[in-house]
C-alpha cells in the first residue's frame, strides 16, 4: 500500500457524485424543488448520502 500510495496510486475514498452534482443538489433542495427522496432517486444513490451532502460541510471542508 506505501509503494501504491508513493506511485499515486491509492487515494482514498472518493465522492459517490462530482462537485458539480453536489452543487445543484443542496440548491434544489435550499428552494424547496425537490425532496430529499426524490434527489435520492434521480442520482441513483441512498437518501443518507443525499442527507450526508445537504447537511454536511461544504466541499474542502472536513
Amino acid at each position: 500500500m506505501a509503494l501504491a500510495k508513493k506511485n499515486g496510486k491509492l487515494k482514498g475514498k472518493q465522492p459517490k457524485l462530482p462537485e458539480p452534482a453536489r452543487r445543484s443538489i443542496r440548491r434544489r433542495y435550499a428552494e424547496g424543488e425537490v425532496s430529499l427522496a426524490d434527489l435520492a432517486t434521480e442520482y441513483s444513490v441512498g437518501r443518507s448520502t443525499i442527507h450526508r451532502i445537504i447537511h454536511g460541510p461544504p466541499a474542502g471542508q472536513s
